[in-house]
């Protein structure tokens, strides 16, 4: 039996922190201490979390938490520690990992770290959640559609849109990305916005010729619900994009010019979406377009 009489130590070892419970900031318990991470120059930086049932640790900064007595409390909610990559100890936190921690999730691991993840000054939310907001009679949900980068690599699916309900346009597509096209997580999303993709209904794909499968994997993750300033802004840094250069943001580079894609066969152009609104009407059919091979 303890004695709580005992003087309180003041420098705990290693081992006391094993199985401390944390908690989320809206108090869910989301595990416990597993292990402690120590850089190379002494500085405690993670603590590893494991929230039991058989799932794999997550790794949360040690700016990010309160430190109590016998256990720990994150600034994040217990969504947002859900969505976090998992932590697999097999695998080496080497520089490399480390950058990629740091830029596909610059809230958590990055130059915004320790910032909690609110709605407060999102404007772009998942077309789900936009009550009022519907797509013109005929546009494309777009949803289960594939997509291609500039190298014909498969990148993903598309698993919804993002709209801005005040301007009443769509945003962003909202990307699966392929397990096999990075090490990090078991599942990533990212946004593409629509106005630099190409769409080829007849096969329901989606193209993104301006960016390379790796290009995309690069992106920063999207972890659901309303968008992120920060994400938004990065997202469309990266892509150079009208939104961005709107906004006063000196350009990063000259834009590539945008590559020629592989011809389909025996299929029209692809029809291309530069805005968002899908309130045009369908492309009208070339008269001379043919299915079938002319006569010899």
């Amino acid at each position: 039996m303890a004695n709580d009489d005992a003087p309180r130590a003041e420098i705990l070892r290693s081992r006391d922190f094993i199985g401390w419970t944390v908690t989320s900031a809206n108090g869910a318990n989301v595990g416990t201490v597993s292990d402690i991470l120590i850089d190379r120059g002494g500085k405690v930086r993670f603590l590893a979390v494991d929230p039991g049932l058989f799932k794999k640790p997550y790794l949360l900064p040690v700016e990010t938490l309160e430190w109590g007595e016998g256990s720990l409390q994150s600034a994040w909610s217990v969504e947002e520690i859900r969505a976090l990559p998992p932590f697999d100890s097999g695998v080496a936190l080497t520089g490399t990992v480390l950058e990629e921690l740091r830029r596909v999730y610059p809230r958590h691991y990055g130059s915004r770290i320790g910032d909690p993840l609110t709605a407060e000054g999102a404007t772009i939310v998942p077309l789900k959640d936009a009550k009022d907001f519907r797509l013109s009679k005929g546009a494309p949900s777009l949803k289960g559609w594939t997509v291609y980068a500039r190298d014909n690599e498969k990148v993903g699916t598309v698993t919804q849109m993002l709209v801005d309900p005040v301007a009443m346009n769509v945003r962003y597509i909202d990307v699966d990305v392929d397990d096999d096209l990075f090490g990090l997580a078991d599942d990533r999303h990212v946004l593409v916005p629509l106005e630099v993709v190409e769409l080829r209904e007849r096969s329901q794909d989606v193209w993104v010729p301006a960016f390379t499968g790796a290009d995309i994997a690069r992106l920063p993750a999207y972890l659901g619900g309303p968008v992120d300033p920060v994400l938004e802004q990065e997202t469309e840094r990266a892509f150079n994009t009208s939104y961005y250069r709107a906004d006063g943001a000196a350009a990063v580079g000259a834009e590539p010019p945008p590559p020629s894609l592989p011809p389909e066969s025996d299929a029209p152009p692809p029809l291309e979406i530069r805005d968002a609104e899908f309130d045009r009407p369908p492309p009208t059919r070339d008269p001379d377009y043919r299915d079938e091979p002319p006569p010899l």
